[in-house]
């Protein structure tokens, strides 16, 4: 064999090899500046751990003195302000395509349950700014703050993106999903959980 034939032999070889290298480490890649992200198996329209078959586990304790930044003024917040009522509490962020999908579906269940339970988004986004375009986008119009610093996720133990608390009145977290939620489903979810 020709040393120009052995030379794009190994090309070809290199080049099979760097792409497997590539895909491998991209499939394995599952982490992010907010943290690593868990494997997940599709069940009953959520997202749960993968292997279980149980829900995902309630965060514990109350969240009410838990802070965040409001997305309109600027200022700390705290989820207690906001438990006069029930309280849905959805983390989304602009990079999150599910997330995207789903916020209308969220502004349709704020506009017909207002009277009943608080809504508020938390955004996980690089800045306020994304994240205030994002909900002129999709017409939220709930309440929502920003996780600045990226802490509050996975402070809350939450696996993945979309994810949304039902708290009761104590702050409770009376169930946590993970993944996209339709306005039905979101319904069922505060009447099974909530009202």
């Amino acid at each position: 064999m020709s040393s120009f034939c052995r030379f794009t032999a190994f090309r070809h070889v290199a080049a099979i090899l760097l792409t497997v290298a590539f895909v491998a480490a991209c499939a394995q890649d599952s982490g992010s500046e907010f943290g690593e992200a868990n494997r997940v198996a599709l069940t009953d329209g959520a997202l749960r751990p993968e292997g279980s078959t149980s829900p995902t586990p309630a965060v514990e304790g109350s969240i009410r003195d838990l802070g965040f930044t409001s997305l309109l003024s600027g200022e700390p917040d705290t989820f207690a302000g906001h438990l006069d009522k029930p309280l849905v509490v959805n983390f989304f962020a602009a990079w999150c395509s599910p997330c995207r999908a789903e916020l209308p579906e969220f502004e349709s269940v704020y506009q017909e349950l207002s009277g009943e339970v608080n809504f508020i988004g938390i955004s996980r986004d690089d800045s306020a700014d994304t994240s205030l375009e994002l909900l002129a986008e999709t017409g939220v119009t709930y309440p929502s703050g920003w996780d600045a610093d990226g802490s509050l996720f996975p402070e809350l133990g939450l696996l993945g993106m979309p994810s949304t608390l039902m708290v009761d009145r104590d702050g409770v977290v009376a169930e946590q999903w993970s993944g996209v939620l339709t306005a039905q489903g979101l319904r069922d979810l505060i009447t099974d959980n909530l009202l």
